[in-house]
Formats: structure tokens, sequence, C-alpha cells
């Protein structure tokens, strides 16, 4: 059974390597002044910038703020 786990484990280390949106929208905690710990939920362009850094070795981003 302990075998079975750390297989799952790995699996999902290597999704979160592989699939950054998996790993950002499962793992990633954000600190809200009055809500506390909240989880991190990406917007599509949020998502599309991440595409970016994962295809292209060199962006550039013009945002607001």
């Amino acid at each position: 059974m302990a075998a079975n786990n750390k297989k799952r484990q790995i699996a999902e280390i290597v999704k979160c390597g592989k699939e950054p949106h998996h790993f950002i929208n499962n793992y990633v905690k954000i600190q809200h002044p009055e809500r506390g710990t909240i989880p991190f939920d990406t917007y599509p362009f949020q998502d599309d910038c991440v595409d970016s850094f994962v295809d292209n070795r060199f962006n550039i981003i013009v945002k607001s703020r």
C-alpha cells in the first residue's frame, strides 16, 4: 500500500513539473488581508502568460498594475 502511495506522489510531482497550471491551481496559496489563506486560481490570461514563459526563453510583458 505504501508503494502505491509513493508511485502516486511521484506521478503528481512529474505532472506538476510538466504542467505549471496544475501546480499553481492546486498548490499555490496567497494571503488575503481579510479572508486569510486562499487558493490561487489563475485567469485565462495568466495561463497564457505561463505558457509563454514555458515556450519562450525571453519574454516582454507590457501590463499595468
